[in-house]
């Protein structure tokens, strides 16, 4: 544990969440009493806000720096059994994801808002198991591929070893292929396991190490929130914390994607996105211009029933995708097209910004175009951005910008 601090220090001159993280260290690993967090890792082959469904999970005990593994296992134990939410959800949260986003471990990161995912994990776990955790953690197997090039491969009891080069693969493709579908969710939360063993207990060159999180923090694939309001209030403007803002600088569009097909086809799924901001409008906001591509590269046979799931798109290859375009901080949405015609959306609103929902099914080896326009506040400024849902595959994006305007 002295080498991964020493680490996690050299880290800070990289990026700000990891200072900011650095910072809070020494409490966090609990240099007096002890601290209690969840490990929630994230399958991407089945595709959620914040990257994708729980997966597997691991608890740890910090105490005076030294860790421990409490628990293992996987998004059913943290079922609670009813058809109530386990904590409360306003009308806006309601209306676009309905109570499962607060009854099923599976569906708790629908909104692309870590803290509301994190916050109901944790409230599952207490009521599952007695214990309320300090902090929740939430990484992916493509992070666990950019740890895997410092560590090199890790044993997995009873299985090939992971590497760095073929973990995304075997986790997310290989396990619903070729196991057994009553071994799958154990192999999962095993490999989960192994991979932080090695984290805590190998000596891993900070050279190699630090690269590997930056990337992850930058492609926000590494999520944390404290249920200390002081150390969560230290993270919330940093990457790591998972926040949607309610207010911002720069006029910030989401793209966040939810599987609709209650399948593992997420995989094969590719996304591009381009943002072009137009000119300033009479009124002082501006139009801007969104198309997200989605493409499939699934095969049209061959696959096992564990990928092909509940087939809720009709066709069994076919992957539906819930496109969650989120306009900017007191923006709105005002159109969108798929495949140059016109589509309706549903919509609703989250944390201040306008939210159309559009359904998206993309046969294997076919992609579609999604194009919506959005509209900015009152703004001077040309600038944009883009967040997206992590994926298997990195998103290409082009943002163009525009001139500031006068007002």
């Amino acid at each position: 544990m002295t080498e991964l601090r020493r680490q996690i220090d050299l880290l800070s001159t990289l990026t700000s969440a990891a200072r900011r993280g650095a910072a809070l260290l020494p409490t966090m690993l609990a240099a007096s009493g002890s601290r209690t967090y969840l490990l929630a890792f994230q399958n991407l082959a089945e595709k959620r806000a914040t990257g994708g469904m729980l997966g597997a999970y691991v608890t740890l005990r910090v105490s005076d720096g030294r860790v421990t593994v409490l628990r293992q296992g996987n998004a059913i134990d943290l079922l609670v059994t009813g058809v109530v939410p386990v904590l409360p959800l306003d009308r806006a949260t309601r209306a676009l994801y309905g109570d499962l986003i607060g009854i099923y471990p599976a569906d708790v990161n629908l909104s692309p808002h870590f803290p509301t995912a994190a916050t109901m994990y944790r409230e599952m776990y207490r009521r599952r198991f007695g214990v309320a955790v300090d902090g929740v953690l939430a990484t992916d197997p493509v992070a666990v591929s950019y740890l895997l090039r410092a560590t090199g491969p890790v044993p997995v009891r009873g299985a090939a070893p992971l590497a760095a080069t073929t973990v995304v693969r075997t986790l997310l493709s290989d396990a619903y292929r070729f196991l057994p579908a009553s071994t799958q969710d154990a192999y999962y939360a095993s490999s989960a396991r192994a991979v932080l063993d090695v984290l805590l207990s190998r000596t891993v060159d900070p050279r190699l190490l630090l690269p590997a999180l930056d990337q992850a923090l930058t492609e926000r694939r590494l999520l944390f929130w404290s249920a200390h309001p002081d150390e969560q209030a230290a993270i919330a403007e940093t990457r790591l914390a998972g926040i949607l803002p309610e207010r911002e600088d720069t006029s910030t569009v989401g793209v966040f994607l939810n599987d609709g097909s209650g399948a593992k086809l997420g995989y094969y799924l590719t996304h591009t996105a381009e943002l072009t901001v137009g000119d300033c409008r009479p009124d002082g906001r501006r139009e801007l211009r969104l198309r997200v591509t989605l493409g499939s590269t699934a095969p049209r046979s061959g696959l096992s029933p564990s990928v092909l799931g509940l087939r809720m798109a009709g066709n069994p290859y076919t992957a539906r995708t819930l496109v969650n375009v989120f306009s900017p901080a007191g923006g709105s949405v005002l159109d969108a097209r798929l495949d140059g015609a016109p589509v309706g959306v549903g919509g609703g609103t989250e944390r201040g910004r306008r939210v159309a929902v559009a359904t998206v099914d993309v046969p294997a080896g076919q992609a579609r175009v999604l194009d919506v326009t959005l509209l900015t506040p009152v703004t001077t400024s040309g600038l944009a951005d883009l967040r997206v849902t992590p994926g298997v595959q990195s998103w290409p994006t082009r943002i163009t910008t525009a001139r500031t305007c006068d007002r």
